[in-house]
């Protein structure tokens, strides 16, 4: 009985700790997507500041910082634009 009450513990704890981690990861991502969603428009598309994009630090169509070979803009300073 006592064993089996351990083991309930750990995997309540082990469940809480996957929360958090899953939580902590979530809040990260959306401030890192409302912090991109004020880009601005060249030629038909948003473009985003991403500091760790496929080609570095730069402006990239939104959502694209990872797909290699598209929707690289510039960098800091490209058509005047600041992040």
């Amino acid at each position: 009985m006592a064993g089996r009450l351990v083991r309930e513990k750990i995997m309540r704890n082990l469940i809480l700790a996957t929360a958090v981690a899953i939580a902590a990861v979530a809040s990260t991502t959306l401030a890192n997507t409302s912090a991109n969603a004020a880009g601005f428009v060249f030629e038909g598309h948003k473009h985003c500041w991403y500091a760790d994009g496929w080609h570095g630090a730069g402006w990239y169509w939104c959502g694209y910082a990872r797909r290699k070979g598209h929707g690289w803009g510039g960098p800091e300073g490209w058509q005047g634009w600041k992040h």
